[in-house]
Order: structure tokens, then C-alpha cells, then sequence
């Protein structure tokens, strides 16, 4: 029944598996495949947004800058400036009026250039120590720092050529901002060294381009220097990416690519200004992004569960309707498990489980007739097999007999024949006087003890042979003629080859409902091999003399009364040899053949 029920609810278990598989599976597969497209197109489509607007912001970037350039450009070439930082100006009044002039220089310039009004601080210098100063961070700075600098040394090896610093901190020791700088020198219409110009313009420059650029929501954009730092926002300045957390992978060059910031996943993309070395990059939080994708996930959860419920009572009627005749099919399974062939299953349609039904009520039919067909032949073949076996040994038997009574004719010359006739005369009647294979052990000890007679008459004082049987042992059922091949054995195979006398000794006991039956001698001994041999003796000659009797004993016993019975063997080489014979025990039973057991 537990097993029956086991085997329900595996059927049923697995219907379900299947119904959570259809459903589930293809389900989740088409959600999770939208949500992800959905998203992939969103991430492209905002790529390409990015790259746009960076395309805008870096060639503004790239104008802004080349309009600050414009500046030290418009200084470099002017003559009135090459005049004014060349001349003496050792006294005031030639100081005062050179000053004039680079004042209207500059003053013409701040009418046509947007980004005079971020300069915070302008220096013209002179090569013969002469310089002009400008703007309002410009008195505060100390301009002996500036040209003992690394960067005026190199503004001096480029020759003319511009020398971006990036954004640092303000030179000036009172007012303390952010500022970038360009620098270089001029040169003379020789392209000799005349003096240099340095050049610090607010960082809010960029804030007011950036101001123009239409940013996504969440994004950022940040502006780096050449060096690596942040000119833009003005918050995050003279910091570089890295130490704001921003780790741009290296093909950056590439839109859409993923990085992670303060735990959250970001969509960057890049724009290099190559003349410059400066970089724009702009990021937007993913999430930001997919966070109205989310609605994709939702309505098809809600749609799963709908289908789902929906599904399962179908399923579940589906199901119901092909494990109720499995079902019915198994009861009547379990009905045969026990001897009962006879039983049928009803079949109830036409279908697959139906034909399966038809298929099993045929074979029941089947197995039922075959199992009465081989009950009867194994009768006939065991009582034909029990005859044949026994009739091996009378022809081997009654040879020996005749043979010792030969012997006994030559040698004694007719003396002591009586005896031994007598003695064979009562084995042969007992033989062939019984058809049945079954008879008493007292029966089987007067035989043996007949036999026993013949062979020490033979043997004259060679051994002698001790019974110890109780004698309510006498009525117990054993099988014909099982005792005189092994005490034969016993005989030729054990005391015959012994130097001097032996004994063999037959002891019979009852315990728990079983026969034992020890038949023992102190003959020269077996090795493991020759009673190996001896028990597997069903290939050997059937003429031989080694052996044959005591399998013909052990097939007889296990024919009759199974396999758990029959014949062991226990042997030591020059001690002794001992054959166990365990049949069941039957008391004051009727021996004959056709008695049911």
C-alpha cells in the first residue's frame, strides 16, 4: 500500500514538474529576454545620445579654447607690446607710457573676446626685466615664484609655442581659487626671446558652456585637463577621476560601456579634444535609466500568476484524468503481488492506459498458464531425475559386491560366502523392494550396517564402524540410500590408505526441526581441492569411482527437499574426515512418493 501510494504521487509529482517547466520556463525565458532587449536598446539609444551631445560640448570646449589661445596670440604679434617689453622703462615717465599702451592693447582685446572677463590675473614679462601686470589676483601674486617655476623653464623650450598648465590652485598667497593657465614667450620678427606671457582664467568658464549643453537627467559630465584633473564641475577641481571614482576603462573611445561608482552601475562615453589632451566624459546611473523598463517585469509577473493559476486547474484536471486508471491499474497489481494470477483489471477506455490494461490482463493469463505448466513439469522432471540418480548407484554397487564376492570365492575358497551373500541378498531386496525415494533412518541403518558387514569382511580388522542414533531418531524420515556412498568414501578414500586400523563413526542429533547426520572417519584427510572436487562433481566420468556418490547424495537430498539442505564437508589431511548431512525433520511420516509436502 506504502509503496503503491509512493508511486501515485510520483506520477502525479512529476506531471507537476512538467506543468511548472511549460509553464515557467518559456515564461521567464520571454520576460527576462524583453526586460533584457528593452534595456540593451535603451543603453544603445542613450549612447548615441551621449556621443551627440559630447560631439557639441567637445567642439565647444575645443572653441573655447582656441578663443583663450586667440589671446596670447593677439599679445604675441602685437608691436606696441614688443615695444613696451623691450624698452628701458628705467624712468616713470617712459614706464607710465608704455603701461598706456599695453592697457589699450588689452582694452581693444576685452571688446571682441568673451573670455577676457574670466582672466583673473595676466603677466607680461620682459627679457630685460620689465613687466605688466593685469587683472585682480594679479598684484597678489609673487611673480619671482613664478619665473623660478619648472613650467617657466619649459614654456622657454617650446619657443613660442603654447604651453597649457591645467587647473591647479591660484599663485596668489591671498585669495585662494581655481584657475588654469596657459603660458608661452615672444619672440621679435628675428625669432629672438623678448620676453613671455602667463595667463590664469577662471574654471567658470566651462560652467557657463556646460550651462548652454541639454543634459540628461542624472548625468554628469566632467571636463579633464590634459594632466588628469577635473576643471569641470567646479566643486570636484583639481581632483582627478580616479580619486572621484570614476575608473574609465581603456577603450573608453567606445560608447556604452558600464562602470561602477559608490556601488552603483554607471553608462559612460567619452570625447578626447586631441589637440589639447583634454577629455569629456559623461555618465548616467543605469538604474536611472531601466528604471521604467521595470514595468515590463511587473505586468508579466502579473500575467505569469494569472496564466499560471488559470493552467494549473487545467493541468490538474488533465492529470486527474490519466492517474485515475493508473491508478485502478496499480490495485489490481497489488492484488497479484501475492499468489492470486487469476485477477483482472476492468478496463475502462480505449486510450493508451487501456490498451496497457488489455496488455497486463493478457500476460497475467499468460504467466497463470505458464507457472501451472513448468509446477507440472518440474514434478515429472524431479521424480524422473530422483529414478535416474538412484539407478546410478545400483549397477556401481552391486559391481563391488560382486567383485569382493569374487575375491572372497579364490581366496578363502568358499569359506564365510554365506554371510556376505546373505548380507547382499537383503541389500538388493531393500533396493528394489521400495520404489519410494523416502524411508526411515532405522531402514537406512540396516542397510548400511549390511553393507558396513560386506566391506569389513573384506577388510577384515582394517576399521571399525560405531552408531550413535537415539532411538527416537529411528522414525525419522531420510532419504534412501545416502549412507552407504559415504561411508564408502569413507572406506576406500580414507581408511584403506591409512597405515594400520580405523574407526568411522555415525552420529545422528535433532535440532531445531532438522536433521543432522555426521558420518566420521580418522582416515588420511581431504584438502580444500579434493573436496572441492568432490561436491563439484557434475562434469566428471560417470564411470569413475572418485567421488560420484557423494554428489549423487547432495543432488538427491537438494532435489527433494531444497537447496538449504544437503552435504558439507570438513577434512584435515592425516587426521580425520567429516561429511554433514542436514535434512529436515519428519517424524512417524507416510514416505511415500506421492505425498504433497
Amino acid at each position: 500500500m506504502k509503496k503503491s501510494r509512493l508511486f501515485r504521487k510520483s506520477i502525479q509529482s512529476k506531471f507537476f514538474i512538467a506543468f511548472l517547466l511549460v509553464m515557467i520556463i518559456p515564461t521567464t525565458a520571454l520576460s527576462m529576454s524583453a526586460y533584457v532587449l528593452s534595456v540593451q536598446i535603451l543603453k544603445e539609444k542613450v549612447s548615441d545620445s551621449f556621443q551627440e551631445n559630447l560631439l557639441y560640448i567637445g567642439n565647444s570646449t575645443r572653441k573655447e579654447l582656441a578663443g583663450i589661445e586667440k589671446i596670447t596670440e593677439l599679445i604675441y604679434i602685437n608691436e606696441d607690446i614688443q615695444s613696451a617689453i623691450t624698452a628701458d622703462n628705467n624712468n616713470g615717465l617712459e614706464f607710465y607710457m608704455n603701461m598706456k599702451k599695453v592697457d589699450q592693447v588689452l582694452n581693444n582685446i576685452s571688446f571682441y573676446s568673451n573670455y577676457y572677463s574670466y582672466i583673473t590675473s595676466l603677466f607680461i614679462f620682459g627679457q630685460n626685466g620689465s613687466q605688466f601686470i593685469y587683472g585682480n589676483d594679479a598684484y597678489t601674486i609673487n611673480t619671482g615664484e613664478l619665473k623660478a617655476s619648472e613650467w617657466y623653464k619649459t614654456m622657454y623650450e617650446l619657443n613660442g609655442k603654447i604651453l597649457w598648465l591645467g587647473v591647479h590652485d591660484n599663485d596668489s598667497s591671498y585669495r585662494k581659487n581655481q584657475v588654469f593657465s596657459i603660458a608661452r614667450v615672444i619672440n621679435d620678427t628675428n625669432h629672438n626671446n623678448i620676453g613671455a606671457i602667463y595667463l590664469n582664467l577662471s574654471t567658470k568658464v566651462f560652467t557657463d558652456i556646460l550651462s548652454k549643453a541639454s543634459l540628461k537627467v542624472q548625468s554628469q559630465i566632467y571636463v579633464v585637463d590634459q594632466r588628469g584633473r577635473i576643471v569641470f564641475p567646479e566643486q570636484q577641481t583639481t581632483t582627478t577621476l580616479e580619486a572621484a571614482g570614476i575608473v574609465l576603462p581603456d577603450n573608453i573611445d567606445k560608447a556604452g560601456l558600464e562602470i561602477k561608482k559608490d556601488g552603483q552601475t554607471f553608462l559612460t562615453s567619452s570625447y578626447e579634444i586631441g589637440e589639447y589632451g583634454w577629455k569629456i566624459v559623461q555618465i548616467v546611473p543605469v538604474e536611472a535609466l531601466t528604471k521604467d523598463n521595470k514595468v515590463i517585469i511587473k505586468v508579466t509577473a502579473l500575467v505569469f500568476l494569472i496564466s499560471f493559476f488559470l493552467s494549473g486547474i487545467l493541468w490538474y484536471l488533465v492529470s486527474r484524468s490519466i492517474v485515475r486508471p493508473i491508478k485502478q491499474l496499480i490495485s489490481t497489481m497489488k492484488d497479484v503481488r501475492g499468489t492470486n494470477l487469476e485477477v483482472k483489471a476492468n478496463v475502462t477506455s480505449t486510450d493508451e492506459i487501456g490498451l496497457l490494461t488489455v496488455t497486463y490482463n493478457y500476460m497475467i493469463q499468460r504467466i497463470n498458464g505458464l507457472f501451472n505448466q513448468v509446477v507440472e513439469e518440474e514434478r515429472q522432471k524431479r521424480n524422473a531425475e530422483i529414478k535416474a540418480l538412484q539407478g546410478q548407484i545400483n549397477p556401481h554397487f552391486l559391481y563391488n559386491t560382486l567383485n569382493t564376492i569374487r575375491w572372497m570365492a579364490i581366496i578363502q575358497k568358499a569359506d564365510g560366502i554365506k554371510e556376505v551373500v546373505d548380507a547382499l541378498g537383503r541389500l538388493l531386496r531393500n533396493t528394489f523392494r521400495q520404489p519410494t525415494a523416502r524411508i526411515t533412518l532405522e531402514e537406512e541403518i540396516n542397510m548400511l550396517k549390511d553393507y558396513v558387514f560386506i566391506q569389513q569382511t573384506r577388510y577384515r580388522d582394517k576399521f571399525q564402524v560405531y552408531y550413535e542414533v537415539e532411538d527416537e531418531l529411528n522414525a525419522a524420515e531420510c532419504v534412501k540410500f545416502i549412507l552407504q556412498p559415504i561411508v564408502e568414501n569413507s572406506i576406500f578414500h580414507g581408511i584403506e590408505p591409512k597405515d594400520g586400523p580405523g574407526v568411522i563413526r555415525i552420529k545422528a542429533i535433532a535440532k531445531d526441526s532438522v536433521l543432522k547426520i555426521t558420518v566420521e572417519d580418522n582416515g588420511v584427510g581431504m584438502s580444500d581441492e579434493q573436496i572441492s572436487e568432490i561436491i563439484n562433481a557434475h562434469h566428471r566420468d560417470q564411470e569413475s569411482n572418485n567421488g560420484i556418490g557423494v554428489q549423487n547424495v547432495n543432488d538427491r537430498i537438494q532435489m527433494i527437499y531444497g537447496e538449504k539442505y544437503g552435504l558439507q564437508i570438513d577434512s584435515r589431511i592425516s587426521c580425520y574426515t567429516k561429511v554433514h548431512i542436514t535434512l529436515p525433520l519428519y517424524l512417524n511420516h507416510n514416505t511415500d512418493d506421492s505425498s504433497d509436502r
